[in-house]
């Protein structure tokens, strides 16, 4: 590997489940190289040192050059999602020991299905156990721990082989004084247990999402702390010397240090970081209003950003579980390039949720897979090329992809293939349109307003059936779809949260007390990015508040500036009735409204590369561009040009059908697209 000297390198590797992308940026010339290599579910780690080692060698650096890395990674939801039995404990208020049995009034799905059943408790209730203790909810002691009682709790813990404990005591958002001692005489009696303290993960009012996060947070802290550590040592084995950074779910990254303290605080990395990303591309092109739309191989992810910003809220949800933090607001579905392709047994097409994963992945891999999915649907169709599958490192088999999808019905046991292939990628881009009205007309918003953000290695197959459905009259792709979520964890800043609850309505509060409050979150917010070596002079600090009308469950996250003195709080009611009106569709300014929470953002910014310009095409006619042509089904079957894009530049213009190839994604274009390419070589999809 030659060196090309003091160059400094970031390098982002977003881990799915199944495949590891990276994104290598040279921070001088703003080039940037990507890799993706297929995952290893059993050891993560092996599938990013030999993405690292490929990416590093094309850009002819060494893992010495590389000043920073940020790790995106779904192990967390993952754990949750296969259903792993983590044996952690809970130890609550004495009384209080259903709280995650008993949850809360919401209830998800289906409202008329008679056979729903709430989300199994992430612990089971013959781990949780009751102590003898009461703070009220101004923090004022009502009855001291028992602490003998904490003990006999530990010797329980240790008998039965818990793997971590979760403690989340009655209002201790307010005083965690008892949370502490627990914490202490656990450490005593059982000091190899990890502990997760509800006054350190989420110290906000609402017991049972303070429980149930809390509870997430220790059940997924074994497993992901071990793989932090395991990650550390591999890569400064390898020779990285790197600072090591994750994502946050609110859209910051953090030390990976923090990140083994505080596992819940990285769910949804890589989702969050496609947001992030996809954000920013459709900005260069233009398009400040955007739904960005995240296939991968297990899953779709869609988030919505408007004025260039994803949007941001205050709770978020695991698979059913509440995670009571700040975060960029991900809707994911069960359909992406490895859902399986299956018939129920009314007879219909079905796509996912269940997938082939990395392994042994679809028919087409001939890795042994059994069942066909989305991409062997693609492969049948002609929207994917199987001599040039990553770059042409893996070949497809194309007659395996079309023997699977020999689906049988008892009505139709010789239906084309072909047709079933067809079936499956509409019935992929309906669930996306099912979706996508979740997030926008659901919520007051008109998709056609918006453009789509379509990226992830299958983002470029579907996105545009999907728009073309909902008159979503923009299409943009960015550049290496197939990494954008890795790119995302570059373009980043390093944050750091500090909240604190203060349930009150909002007139009662006076604006010196508010200040107050703000300026010790700031001061806590910051200390650690302090910790982390960052200088006061990089910190900038955001003040948000968490509001809502009286008798709502629900809050939104509403900004507040400096600087409005005596009229901060009307400003601050105004600024809510705004959003709430944005949001929701309607407002109501003469009801009172309670402030609910105070949350500060550290952030120290990250400088955001800046991408090398193409030069221009010397015609709007593609033909150097062009590969080949090759049948692909519209509805019927349709000779298409077949485009390779890394020769497509700004002033091209291409008229559908038409695919566009890459190395890891590929976009389709309907006959009714048209195609332009921005200066650094975003693509932009219109209808014609």
């Amino acid at each position: 590997m030659e060196n090309q000297g003091n160059r400094m390198y970031r390098l982002g590797i977003d881990t799915g489940g199944t495949h590891t992308d990276l994104v290598l940026l040279d921070e001088e010339t703003g080039n940037i190289w990507v890799e993706k290599v297929p995952s290893t579910p059993r050891r993560i780690v092996d599938a990013v040192l030999s993405g690292a080692a490929r990416i590093l060698d094309k850009a002819g650096a060494a893992p010495g050059d590389v000043h920073t890395v940020v790790y995106g990674t779904t192990v967390a939801v993952n754990m949750i999602l296969q259903g792993e039995r983590i044996s952690a404990g809970l130890i609550t208020t004495a009384g209080f020991g259903d709280v995650l049995e008993v949850g809360n009034s919401y209830r998800s799905g289906n409202i008329y299905d008679v056979q729903w059943e709430p989300s199994r408790p992430i612990i089971e209730r013959r781990h949780c156990f009751e102590v003898r203790q009461r703070h009220d909810f101004r923090g004022h002691e009502l009855e001291p721990l028992d602490e003998e009682q904490v003990r006999g709790i530990a010797a329980a813990v240790k008998e039965l082989g818990l793997e971590s404990v979760a403690i989340c005591l009655l209002h201790s958002y307010t005083q965690p004084a008892h949370e502490v001692r627990v914490a202490q005489i656990l450490a005593e009696e059982a000091p190899d247990i990890p502990l997760s303290l509800s006054s350190v993960v989420s110290p906000r009012i609402s017991e049972y999402d303070r429980a149930s996060t809390t509870a997430l947070d220790a059940y997924v802290k074994p497993k992901l702390s071990a793989h932090f550590v395991d990650f550390a040592e591999q890569t400064e084995a390898a020779g990285f010397g790197a600072t090591l950074l994750t994502m946050q779910g609110s859209g910051g990254t953090f030390s990976l240090r923090q990140a083994a303290e505080k596992p819940i605080r990285v769910s949804n990395s890589g989702p969050v970081a496609g947001a992030i990303a996809g954000s920013h591309f459709a900005a260069e092109v233009g398009c400040a209003n955007v739904i960005t739309y995240d296939m991968g191989g297990t899953s779709t992810d869609l988030a919505v950003a408007i004025g260039g910003d994803p949007i941001v809220v205050p709770r978020d949800e695991l698979l059913g579980h509440p995670i009571q933090m700040s975060s960029i607001e991900i809707t994911p579905i069960g359909s992406g390039g490895g859902s399986i392709v299956w018939i129920d047994e009314g007879g219909a097409l079905r796509v996912g949720p269940d997938s082939a994963g990395a392994s042994p992945g679809p028919v087409c891999y001939g890795a042994g897979g059994t069942r066909p999915t989305l991409t062997d649907a693609a492969v049948v169709t002609g929207r994917l090329n199987p001599d040039y599958f990553l770059g042409g490192r893996q070949r497809l088999d194309r007659q395996a992809a079309h023997d699977a999808l020999a689906l049988s019905r008892n009505d139709t046991d010789d239906w084309d293939p072909e047709r079933w292939a067809a079936g499956a990628i509409a019935i992929a881009a309906a669930d996306s349109v099912r979706a996508i009205r979740r997030v926008s007309i659901a919520r007051g918003l008109d998709p056609r307003d918006f453009a789509i953000v379509g990226f992830g290695g299958a983002g470029g197959l579907i996105v545009s059936d999907a728009a073309r459905e909902l008159g979503i009259p923009t299409v943009v792709i960015p550049p290496n779809p197939g990494n954008v979520s890795a790119m995302g964890l570059l373009l980043a800043d390093q944050s750091c949260d500090a909240v604190a609850s203060r349930l009150c309505p909002l007139d009662e509060v006076e604006v010196g007390a508010l200040n107050e409050w703000f300026d010790q979150l700031e001061a806590d917010a910051a200390k650690e990015l302090l910790s982390e070596g960052i200088p006061i002079d990089r910190i900038t600090v955001a003040r948000t508040a968490e509001m809502r009308y009286r008798g709502q469950s629900f809050e939104l996250v509403v900004p507040f500036e400096k600087g409005y003195g005596d009229q901060a709080l009307d400003h601050l009611a105004a600024s809510f009735h705004a959003l709430h009106e944005q949001r929701y569709g309607h407002a109501s300014p003469k009801d009172p409204v309670q402030l609910v929470s105070l949350r500060v953002s550290a952030v120290a910014a990250t400088a955001k590369p800046a991408f090398p310009r193409l030069p221009d095409a010397t015609t709007s006619r593609a033909d150097e561009a062009l590969k080949e042509r090759r049948q692909v089904v519209f509805g019927e079957r349709v000779d298409t040009p077949v485009y390779d894009r890394a020769l497509l530049r700004p002033g091209h213009v291409i008229e559908g059908p038409a695919i566009i190839e890459e190395p890891g994604s590929t976009t389709v274009m309907w006959p009714d697209q048209k195609l332009s390419v921005s200066p650094i070589g975003t693509l932009v999809l219109t209808a014609r």
